[in-house]
């Protein structure tokens, strides 16, 4: 593991790491720990790593197959890595001996969770350690960015509208008519407050505040280059849009464009002509990083700093006629 801290005071940039592997190959995750202090990223290669802040590899789990890499992991109590599907399958290595042992699975049976032991405790206080794993899966069970939700909203696309139900009662709270069907991989903020929608045929990025019916076009004038991946920030305070080698911080109370954050070249995804790009970027839980792997490299930035090192834009709403949204 090559890596490297960076300290210059007005560098947004804080760390980047190369990860000995393929290049080509894609992150299928990357999260924070929640408290901030750890990155976990999963590989495509069935490779499951913890880095501290800054970018030192702390863990790192070769899985047996790709199918134990999961759609998330989660780092629990600093002795055990689990990760998950969203069919609620789950794979379990304790990491506190240096070298990680796999041992258990948990999947969802008729009547609940259905445990498979792989290994044997050690010693007394392992095996008292894992049985307390294990019996509390509330702990472990579900996808962790599911659960950064914080808000009762339910959205959907009928025709030409985006509308958005409050659960559990389906009323509808806010609609918004875009003139044409949007896509389908609108994203609603953890928050519940704003979501970010493409239209057919345009690369632009709109942000539609649902509580004051606001709508910004976001990076309509950057170069006129493709996006790919978009992620909220925790609190929902800013939305960060990848580009083709780059990523657009953009505030989400203004809709003004607040950073640019360079990755340093090409995503792969960008090149390959793909746009899918689920797993390669997050926020750090109290907003105060932000992080990006793709291939070989992960980088990352000090929002603070970014925020003030710019470059900043202002934005102004778009118009609307008739109740429909011009674009």
């Amino acid at each position: 593991m090559l890596y490297r801290v960076v300290s210059h005071p007005l560098t947004p940039l804080i760390g980047e790491a190369n990860i000995p592997c393929n290049e080509w190959f894609r992150p299928r995750y990357l999260s924070f720990t929640p408290d901030g202090t750890r990155i976990i990223h999963g590989s495509v290669d069935g490779t499951i790593r913890v880095w501290d802040l800054s970018l030192r590899e702390l863990i790192k789990i070769t899985t047996e197959h790709i199918s134990q890499l999961g759609d998330w992991a989660r780092l629990l109590n600093d002795h055990i890595i689990v990760s998950g599907t969203s069919e609620e399958s789950y794979n379990f290595w304790d990491i506190i001996s240096g070298t990680p042992i796999r041992f258990c699975t948990a999947s969802q049976g008729p009547e609940g969770l259905v445990y498979t032991r792989l290994a044997s405790a050690p010693n007394d206080l392992t095996a008292q350690r894992w049985r307390i794993i294990l019996r509390d899966a509330n702990r472990w069970q579900g996808d962790p960015c599911v659960h950064n939700e914080t808000h009762n909203r339910v959205p959907y696309i009928s025709e030409e509208s985006i509308f958005v139900d409050e659960k559990p009662s389906n009323t509808c709270v806010a609609s918004l008519n875009v003139g044409l069907r949007p896509r389908e991989d609108f994203l609603l903020s953890p928050s519940g407050n704003f979501i970010s929608f493409r239209l057919p045929n345009l690369d632009d990025s709109y942000l539609w505040n649902i509580d004051t019916q606001t709508v910004y076009r976001l990076d309509k004038s950057l170069f006129h280059r493709m996006f790919f991946g978009r992620e909220w920030s925790t609190d929902g305070h800013y939305i960060a849009i990848e580009r083709s080698s780059d990523f657009t911080l953009w505030d989400t109370r203004t809709g003004a464009l607040v950073s640019i954050l360079n990755f340093g070249r090409a995503f792969r995804a960008a090149v390959l002509g793909s746009r899918v790009s689920d797993g390669r970027l997050c926020f750090s839980p109290d907003g105060r990083c932000f992080a990006a792997a793709d291939g070989g490299r992960i980088r990352l930035w000090d929002m603070e700093i970014a925020v003030q090192y710019g470059p900043y834009r202002r934005n102004h709403p778009l118009s609307f006629r008739d109740g429909v949204l011009i674009v």
